[in-house]
């Protein structure tokens, strides 16, 4: 009898591990408006001289919207992209924006992609972040 309980008990801890540590994918409402709003206006002062106000791209950077960034970014994990522009934006002075304003502008971007927001904030811990999938397309 004990074994059986140890045996359901453990079942079900694996069971509650797994769905606990399931795949999330940008489509999963992974940022706030709030947070969005915030990215919105650290890329206005930031990101849109080199990007474009509405981050298409432009002469000097390329876009973080549309099909080039969606197949330059399709599979990876938001880690990376906050590792990128952790380390290496703004151009002119890298690595100068907190983290809680690197992950404010990956909401904005995925505002920007038309990913729907949700009720939790994406966290500024690139960690966290390597769990979440960036998709181009719904799953």
């Amino acid at each position: 009898m004990k074994r059986w309980l140890t045996l359901c008990i453990l079942t079900i801890a694996a069971g509650v591990a797994a769905v606990q540590t399931q795949a999330r994918s940008v489509w999963d409402g992974v940022y706030t408006e709030e947070q969005a709003a915030r990215g919105e206006r650290v890329s206005a002062a930031q990101c849109a001289r080199c990007h474009g106000q509405t981050l298409t791209g432009a002469e000097a950077a390329p876009g973080l919207v549309g099909d080039s960034f969606n197949a330059n970014w399709e599979g990876v994990p938001l880690g990376d992209l906050f590792e990128r522009i952790r380390v290496s934006m703004p151009l002119d002075s890298p690595g100068t924006l907190s983290r809680q304003q690197n992950a404010d502008v990956i909401a904005y971007v995925l505002k920007l992609g038309k990913r729907p927001a949700g009720a939790v904030e994406l966290p500024p811990d690139v960690a966290a972040l390597g769990q979440i999938t960036y998709l181009s397309n719904r799953p």
